[in-house]
């Protein structure tokens, strides 16, 4: 969970540094603070909620991509050995 929000801050401070250097260089005039915080907080929301869709469905959607593109790749992860006696 930590990794997502790092992630989303880490977003956001990016966004708001391009933004300060757009306002300073190509707009040249300084937008209010309340609209910076606002679309900075707008960018958090979505890295965060983008980031934990992302994470929640990484294995299904792996699999749909191995659909999609026809690639056969075994998921690791899934497989079970059984090393020990058999049970019949």
């Amino acid at each position: 969970m930590e990794n997502i929000i790092l992630f989303a801050i880490f977003t956001t401070v990016f966004f708001i540094l391009l933004k300060v250097v757009e306002m300073k260089y190509l707009d040249a005039e300084l937008k209010p603070l309340k609209v910076i915080i606002r679309d900075a907080v707008i960018v958090f929301v979505s890295a965060l909620g983008a980031a934990t869709g992302f994470f929640y469905f990484k294995g299904t959607f792996s699999e749909f991509i191995n659909v999609v593109t026809e690639n056969k790749v075994v998921n690791l992860d899934a497989t079970e050995i059984f090393t020990g006696e058999p049970g019949f």
